[in-house]
């Protein structure tokens, strides 16, 4: 019996040695080396979907993205910047399938997209996009002439599965708020003008000293009549009624100013031609001209709707004619309406009857020859 025993633990004591240096969990294969690329030798990144190409490439420093090497636009440098750091060290985890059945992984001739990276002298990196795992922290691969299928580390599937349209720059005006000196507001025949200083709008001081004068001779006046306190009454009623509408046209019109400062449009037109809405007759609703230091201006027009509710637009720091949402859009407009002093009903009025009357005008404007008011 003790012999027994004896053999019994020396068999335990084998298996768990064996146990210790041959561990059941361990990986029976292992990662394909994938080393890093220098992100500055890089120049192209094409993606292929379907049999729908995008090339991205580096012209003069910057990035451009089109259909086609020829036909190409600026690109969204947030976006290319998170596809570069993809490519640049791709990071595989596990090793997940060598069946070749790619199907399950969104790795198919279908839903495949193929990243082709190239430097001036040669292709750096080949491989395939597959759908995100249900990790959500990995994203299905395969190396370029490989059948195996890895788990590359984090999710990114989205940032290559982009149209041209997607990878475009949309930011269509930019400026600095604090060099512009004058803001220019047309809709219809009305146009208002109003200096601009560190962003804000400027009040002249000969026009506080009339306003002062005209105030005087009219407490004169009303000094003279019998209902005095009723007078003085009305007088403050009209002052703060007059201070709150100033002040509700200069928050408009600093609105304004923020909104176009950093305006990214939601989309661009299929055509390359500036003037394709002017063409085609599309009414325009509004036009704000911006002058700033060293006598540069800069220009933005808004026009009617389309059938599926985007606003064609155009600006001058952008040659692509391009639109904005509803939303976008509505919002420059009632800003525009408010900077200007128009009624909203007026101005609905108007907009959808194509009039063009001087009573939408403020009743403070005074230059009634010019139709043109100035603060």
């Amino acid at each position: 019996m003790k012999k027994e025993y004896i053999i019994l633990g020396l068999i335990i004591i084998a298996l768990s040695a064996y146990l210790i240096t041959n561990k059941t969990d361990r990986d029976n294969y292992s990662l394909p080396s994938v080393p890093e690329i220098n992100v500055a030798d890089i120049v192209e990144v094409n993606l292929d979907k379907d049999g729908k190409s995008i090339v991205l490439s580096k012209k003069d420093g910057s990035w451009v993205v089109g259909s086609s090497v020829d036909k190409s636009y600026p690109a969204d440098q947030e976006s290319i910047t998170k596809m570069l750091d993809i490519v640049k060290a791709l990071k595989l985890s596990a090793l997940v399938s060598e069946s070749g059945n790619l199907t399950p992984y969104e790795l198919d001739a279908k839903n495949k997209i193929n990243v082709t990276v190239k430097s001036k002298t040669a292709t750096v990196r080949k491989f395939e996009i597959g759908k995100t795992a249900p990790s959500f922290r990995h994203t299905f691969v395969k190396l370029d002439g490989s059948k195996s299928v890895y788990h590359a580390e984090k999710s990114f599937r989205r940032d290559f599965e982009k149209t041209v349209d997607d990878l475009r720059d949309k930011k269509v005006l930019s400026f600095d708020k604090n060099k512009i000196t004058n803001i220019t507001l047309k809709k219809g025949d009305i146009v208002k003008e109003v200096a601009i200083k560190d962003g804000k709008p400027v009040e002249k001081k000969e026009e506080k000293a009339q306003d002062s004068n005209k105030d005087e001779k009219t407490a004169e006046n009303k000094a003279a009549k019998s209902d005095e306190n009723k007078s003085g009454e009305n007088k403050f009623d009209d002052n703060k009624a007059d201070n709150l509408a100033i002040n509700k046209e200069n928050e408009a019109v600093e609105g304004i100013l923020t909104i176009l400062s950093d305006l990214k449009c939601h989309s661009f037109t299929d055509t390359e031609n500036k003037n394709e809405f002017k063409d085609k007759g599309v009414e325009e609703i509004a036009k704000v001209t911006l002058k700033a230091d060293a006598n540069k201006e800069l220009s933005f027009v808004i026009y009617k709707k389309d059938e599926k509710e985007n606003y064609p637009a155009i600006s001058s720091e952008n040659v692509y004619p391009f639109l904005l949402t509803t939303y976008e859009g509505n919002d420059i407009i009632s800003k525009i309406d408010d900077a200007m002093g128009l009624k909203k009903e007026d101005s609905k009025i108007n907009d959808a009857m194509g009039l063009k009357k001087e009573d939408n005008k403020n009743p403070s404007e005074t230059n009634l020859d010019s139709k043109t008011e100035k603060r």
